[in-house]
């Protein structure tokens, strides 16, 4: 199952961060950093809009800031938005919600498929990427970088482990997960800076779901359990698809014929 092994990658990617700046405190910095940016070896790379950001409010880019983004951007090039569902902190997380909310039997307040929510949801993502850019420029602080889930977990790990405390930034991670309770994936879908701008550089050579066969059963297990609200049989290339293969695995054609699989 591609769960079980997104899930690992989750699990050790989560652990990581915690690990590194124990590390560090040995003086082992063959690895450092956070998910703003992070160096192994003399290899260095950064969150492509952390970098996108600094470059708005410094007006300048260095050599430095662009060899930095070569490997992210190329994996999300050939592999699609990956970092969200398979390596993302915050989202572990939310998925971590969404199982005890059904351990609890609560409501999932999941939204209702239908063909325009794509659409809208993609909407309402990049005119917030776009007013947080604008908004950055003219005033010269990279707002966005400040509400970046991931970034903000991992430096709080990395304060925690090296200083033992953390910064009030916690409270914005704390009122997203609450929010999380009771609006259905809305900081991963609607407003993650981070996930929308990765999405831009989905092409259609990149991995992504595609349905196989013209005829399936049509059981829509799918579709319900794309963590986006999308249509895996027609969305692969949608830029709200992280490649999580949700929709693989809940296929229960896989099991007779190729119906739903990942292609590049």
């Amino acid at each position: 199952m591609i769960k079980k092994y997104r899930r690992l990658i989750q699990i050790i990617v989560f652990v990581g961060m915690f690990i590194i700046p124990l590390l560090n405190i040995l003086e082992i910095t063959f690895i450092k950093g956070t998910f703003y940016s992070i160096d192994i070896g003399d290899v260095a790379m950064a969150d492509p809009f952390a970098i996108f950001q600094a470059f708005l409010v410094s007006r300048g880019i260095s050599f430095g800031m662009v060899v930095s983004v070569v490997i992210p951007i190329l994996i999300m090039l050939i592999l699609g938005r990956v970092w969200c569902s398979w390596m993302c902190p915050y989202y572990l997380i939310t998925e971590f919600i969404e199982y005890l909310r059904k351990k609890l039997r609560l409501k999932l307040n999941r939204p209702k498929y239908h063909k325009t929510l794509p659409d809208k949801t993609n909407f309402v993502r990049f005119i917030f990427l776009i007013i947080g850019t604008i908004v950055a420029g003219i005033s010269g602080i990279p707002l966005l970088n400040l509400i970046s889930a991931p970034g903000v977990i991992s430096s709080q790990a990395l304060v925690l482990i090296k200083f033992h405390y953390i910064t009030f930034e916690i409270f914005f991670i704390l009122l997203l997960l609450i929010l999380e309770f009771f609006y259905f994936r809305f900081w991963c879908r609607f407003f993650c800076p981070q996930g929308a701008f990765l999405s831009i550089f989905r092409v259609k050579n990149g991995l992504r779901v595609e349905k196989m066969v013209d005829n399936c059963s049509n059981c829509l297990s799918c579709i319900r359990s794309c963590p986006m609200i999308l249509n895996p049989m027609e969305d692969g290339l949608n830029p709200l698809c992280n490649n999580c293969g949700d929709c693989v695995d809940a296929c229960p054609d896989n099991k007779k014929i190729e119906t739903l699989k990942f292609r590049m």
